[in-house]
This record gives structure tokens, sequence and C-alpha cells, in this order.
């Protein structure tokens, strides 16, 4: 009996209940237990594999557009091929290399300063003893996240706008008044700012769940050794934080030409004094779209930001796996 339960275990087969296995056989393989199981589980994913076939795989086939002069009315089987000639388009462009750098420069300024902002206040929960105190802080930092953009934009305003708070403030105490939509050098702080406040709460939280999974024990261990607060979140909360920041670093390098669309609409009120330092790759499909009805040089610019955000991504992959193989994701 022994030697057949621990036959099955070394094969991979669930361990038994009261030496019986749950398929009413003691001993075997499991194989078709296994088989069952297997199948059980991916018709609970069937749905969400299906989501991802109809949203993200068959949409794919309209990229043809890009290497097309599209006609609506012939489709993509009807539309003359024109190779790279919107690609030549989109690159040779007056704004091109104006989007280009103000996604980058907005992307890593997000990334930087809403990690660090993150990660400070993951740590500072984990820190706090009493439960009810967390839960209301976790409450607090996820509620500007399901604050929807146009909302936003719009609580903006009534800070920065001609009347607003912050404008009138300004103008009570210096005696000049700023006109921050007219100030386009001021744009990249400012979405800056309103990104962290959206959503370093909810890295917040992610940052705090990751932590209580760290082992207690070690941090029983330094307390013991005299270790102060600060100490143990250097020595210990940091590097337990390492591997997930490293992943959330790799796949921000992926989407690092993409920007939220809803964020700089919304915040800027698409005015067009601000289009040299808020202009991005998203806004420009969108009044390209709007304006000319251009499809092609909007999918030529989709395609291009996710070729060089798959680049991105296996550089970053690349020097993450030499520098600390262990946190690299392939």
């Amino acid at each position: 009996m022994k030697k057949g339960i621990a036959k099955f275990n070394a094969r991979g087969g669930r361990a038994p209940i009261g030496g019986v296995f749950p398929d009413g056989k003691i001993g075997g393989t499991g194989t078709g237990m296994k088989r069952k199981y297997n199948a059980e589980l991916l018709l609970i994913t069937a749905p969400a594999l299906f989501k991802i076939l109809l949203f993200s795989f068959v949409p794919l086939i309209w990229l043809v557009i890009s290497f097309q002069f599209y006609i609506p009315s012939g489709g993509i089987l009807g539309s003359e091929w024109v190779g790279w000639d919107n690609f030549r388009y989109l690159v040779t462009s007056n704004t091109f290399f104006s989007m280009v750098r103000n996604a980058i420069v907005m992307n890593l300024l997000d990334i930087s300063v809403g990690t660090v902002v993150g990660v400070l206040l993951g740590l500072l929960m984990f820190e706090i003893t009493v439960k009810i105190q967390v839960k209301v802080l976790q409450t607090i930092f996820f509620f500007p996240y399901f604050i929807t953009w146009a909302i936003a934009g719009a609580l903006m305003d009534a800070f920065i706008g001609d009347a607003g708070y912050i404008t009138v403030l300004i103008k009570s105490i210096t005696g000049k008044e700023i006109d921050f939509y007219a100030r386009p050098d001021l744009w990249w702080g400012i979405l800056c700012f309103m990104g962290v406040w959206k959503g370093a709460g909810v890295s917040g939280v992610v940052n705090y769940a990751v932590l209580l999974g760290a082992d207690r024990e070690m941090y029983e261990a330094a307390d013991l050794d005299g270790a102060t607060r600060w100490q143990k979140m250097i020595y210990l909360s940091l590097p337990y934080m390492k591997n997930m920041l490293v992943v959330n670093v790799i796949m921000s390098c992926s989407n690092i030409l993409r920007y939220d669309f809803s964020k700089v609409y919304f915040c800027t009120g698409n005015y067009s004094t601000l289009y040299d330092t808020t202009e991005v790759i998203e806004t420009y499909m969108y009044r390209a779209l709007r304006t000319s009805g251009l499809y092609e040089p909007s999918t030529a610019a989709g395609l291009l930001q996710s070729c060089v955000g798959l680049v991105l991504c296996a550089v970053a992959n690349f020097i993450t796996r030499k520098i600390s193989p262990e946190s690299s994701l392939f």
C-alpha cells in the first residue's frame, strides 16, 4: 500500500485521502484523473480565452490597413497596397518627433515618480499595526482610481482654470495671473501629478499586499536584533518587493510610446496651445480620424507603437536577466 502511494505521488498524482485515491483506486498513475482535472480548468478559462481571441487576435487582421490606401467601401480586400508609404508619411510629419519625445518623457516621469510614491505608500501601510486604520487608508487610496478622467479634468479645471482656486490664490499673493492653459512648459509636471494622484494609491495597496506575503519571522528576528523601522524597510521590505517592481518596470517599458488618451484629452481640454508638450500618438490618431478620416496613418502609428514596445520589452527583460535572473519575465 505504501509503495503504491509513493509510486503514485512520484508520478505527479493527487495526494491520497485516507489511503484511497479520489478516483476510488489504490495505486496507479492517475493520468485519467489529471486529464479530467485539466479539462475542467480549461472549461473554466474558456470564456476568457474566447474574449482574448475575439477582441485581441481577430482585430489584428485590420493591421493590413497600415500598408494600404484604405477605402471603406472596398474593405481591406478591395484597397490598393502602398507598401511603406503610410509609415513614411507618419515619420516625416512635422509633429512625429515631438509626439515621441512627449510620450517618452511623460511615461518616464510617471514610472519613476509613480513607483517611488507607490512604494512609500505600501511601506507606510505595512508599518501600521491597527487593521481598521489600514482598511480606511486602502479605501481612501482606491477612491481616485475610480474617478474617470473626464471628472478628473473638470476637477483640475476648477483649480487651475481662469477662475480656479490655485489661479486666484497665486494672483492674490503675487499680483500676477497665470494662464495654465497657455503655458505648455508646465504640463509635463501637471500630467505627472494627475497620474500619481490617480494611480499611486492603487500601486501602494498592491505593494502592501505583496509585503503581506513576507515571512514575519524575519521581522521578529530583526526586532530582537534591535533593528529600527527604517532599517527593516530598507533591508527586508524593499528587497522582498524587488521582483514585483522589476516586472512592473519591464511591462512599463513595453508601453513607453503609449500614453493614456483620456488623461491627455480631458486634462488639457484639447487646447491647441498645449500641443507642443502634450501631443502624443494617441491624440494624433484621434484628430487624424476626426478631421480627415485617415485610417492608414492611425493604424500605422498603432502598429509602430506595438513593434517598438515589443523590442523594448525584450531588451529590458534581457538586461534584467543579466542583473537579476529571478526577476525576468522570460
